[in-house]
């Protein structure tokens, strides 16, 4: 059976537009900025904005002045720089990923993104997170305000963490059964929203 170039150029377009049908799964994974942003994307994908949010560090998040001003922003952005769009909603990134740098003290860290002359910059901010389990079988995950380095320390050849949030009655201390600290990479800057809301102090 012969096919014409024309129908034959047609298949291989629906086939590429089926194989960017499909989302990613939405598994929260903050270990590496990789991690995070492929969450973020995946949340993106399966449109659901508060869980983008989620994935936004609370430096970025004050930045913004809350959810609303971010999905405005976000929205404008993907809208407006369209090969932005197609690279930031893109399935997977590794083939865009020109540079990744770490801060010296492993607290920041940014990705440079590069397709057909469009570059996105992200920002990473690693933050320290908290959860909490009772004996009641319950537990509390609570985002630090310090970074883990400055949550550890010793005395006396003890060493001892500090939780500044959340705060605990004397009740729930005594239930408390088992604390687990976590590092998890937070999106601080996409695209230079961020920085265009501390500019302006106040978002388009």
């Amino acid at each position: 059976m012969v096919r014409s170039p024309l129908a034959f150029a047609a298949l291989v377009l629906a086939g590429l537009l089926l194989a960017g049908c499909g989302c990613p799964p939405l598994i929260e994974n903050y270990a590496t900025p990789r991690d995070t942003l492929a969450t973020w994307q995946a949340h993106l994908c399966h449109d659901d904005p508060e869980g983008e949010y989620a994935c936004l560090a609370a430096s970025f998040q004050a930045a913004m002045g809350g959810f609303p001003n971010y999905y405005a922003a976000r929205t404008a952005l993907l809208e407006q720089r369209p090969m932005a769009g197609w690279l930031l909603r893109h399935a997977d990134l590794r083939d865009y990923e020109a540079e990744t740098s770490f801060s010296a003290d492993g607290r920041g860290a940014a990705v440079r993104l590069e397709a057909r002359g469009e570059t996105v910059w992200l920002r990473f901010e690693r933050e320290a997170w908290v959860t909490i389990g009772f004996a009641d079988g319950t537990s509390m995950t609570r985002r630090q305000n310090h970074p883990i380095d400055e949550l550890l320390g010793s005395q006396a050849g003890r060493q001892f963490l500090f939780i500044d949030k959340p705060a605990l009655s004397r009740e729930q201390l005594e239930a408390v059964r088992d604390v687990h600290m976590d590092s998890r990479w937070k999106i601080a800057d996409l695209a230079g929203l961020a920085e265009d809301a501390g500019r302006s102090g106040a978002v388009p």
